[in-house]
């Protein structure tokens, strides 16, 4: 079976994918990859056959495609259809969350053709995170050990190992027990990945090459956070209500009284969610076995391609009483490439 061509994506590649190798696995001897906000100031087209699926129809939930999800090219955040600040500027709210993240004014306004190095530095973060992530949740779908050498992640779901081998390996963590897992990625993205890996055989290897900061926001409700709608379902539809609010009588009093009691959990956290779009080198194929078929990807003889994900991140700031600005959370992965539609809460 021939393989054909892919179209060539839009590179404009600022470094080597050498390079982006050597930043992922510097940043992975060093650990701590989840506190990033610790780190936030610091040829030719591959031959190919594959089955693009939506990764929400698809046998194994993952997205190879080398082109964007139709919302991002027309510059839809998924912050919410009821968004007073959806209205605002782009540059607006990036400002805003900016703020959030400790960083000046000055050095979030937009200048044209440049990417700030705040923006640089949070995309190569992101990079870096949805990479471990990755790594950590193979070994629990599949129990199997997932490489990570040089920044390239593979795992083949056939190699499976006993639950102690020869050399004396212990069996990869299940799901419920990795409470890594769990701090980097939201249980509700988790979930869609819990599925039964029996007859399935899966090959993956991806590579990161370039990240980009696509969309980033501050959700406008003060004190609305993830765990705390969570916690207080009524919470949930903030935004609408208070948009409704806002339409029916502008800022009147039952507006006021909305938002202070929105706020009364907690008025000095603010959640801010991210977007990163993800250019990798990536080989992905899902076979049924033991028939061998291939069902979904790639096929045998194909090489790598030029594939891209967008991944969602949020984390919550707080007030610093002490020191003054803000107290910036982990960043944690909500949603890639729209598993969860965005995840929103608010």
């Amino acid at each position: 079976m021939n393989c054909r061509s892919l179209g060539n994506i839009k590179k404009y590649l600022p470094w080597s994918h050498a390079l982006m190798r050597r930043k992922v696995y510097a940043a992975a001897q060093d650990g701590g990859v989840w506190g990033l906000a610790s780190t936030m100031s610091s040829a030719t087209a591959p031959r190919s056959k594959s089955t693009f699926v939506d990764g929400n129809k698809s046998i194994f939930p993952w997205r190879h495609n080398s082109s964007l999800p139709e919302r991002v090219l027309e510059r839809n955040d998924l912050s919410g259809p009821f968004n007073p600040t959806a209205r605002d500027p782009t540059f607006l709210r990036k400002i805003i969350a900016a703020r959030e993240l400790n960083i000046p004014v000055w050095d979030a306004l937009p200048i044209p053709l440049h990417k700030n190095s705040w923006e640089v530095s949070l995309a190569d973060n992101f990079v870096v995170a949805f990479a471990f992530a990755m790594e950590e949740l193979f070994r629990s779908i599949f129990q199997v050990r997932v490489k990570n050498e040089n920044g390239i992640i593979s795992l083949d779901s056939a190699a499976s190992i006993d639950s102690t081998n020869n050399a004396g390996h212990k069996r990869e963590i299940s799901f419920e027990d990795n409470k890594y897992l769990y701090g980097m990625m939201d249980k509700k993205l988790i979930d869609k990945y819990k599925i039964n890996p029996e007859n399935l055989e899966v090959k993956l290897s991806f590579e990161p090459i370039y990240s980009e900061l696509q969309n980033i926001f501050a959700v406008p409700v003060p004190g609305l956070t993830r765990e705390m709608v969570e916690e207080n379902p009524y919470l949930r539809g903030s935004l609408y209500r208070l948009h409704a609010a806002y339409d029916e009588n502008g800022f009147d009093e039952h507006y006021f009284d909305l938002l202070t009691d929105f706020a009364k959990h907690g008025p000095d956290k603010r959640t801010i969610i991210a977007e990163a779009v993800i250019t990798c080198r990536e080989f992905f194929q899902v076979k049924v076995a033991p028939s061998n078929v291939v069902v979904q990807g790639m096929e045998d003889e194909c090489d790598e391609e030029e594939v891209v994900h967008i991944v969602r991140f949020e984390v919550v700031t707080d007030e610093n009483h002490e020191e003054g600005g803000r107290v910036i959370g982990n960043w944690k992965i909500i949603d890639i490439d729209d598993l969860l539609q965005g995840n929103v809460f608010h």
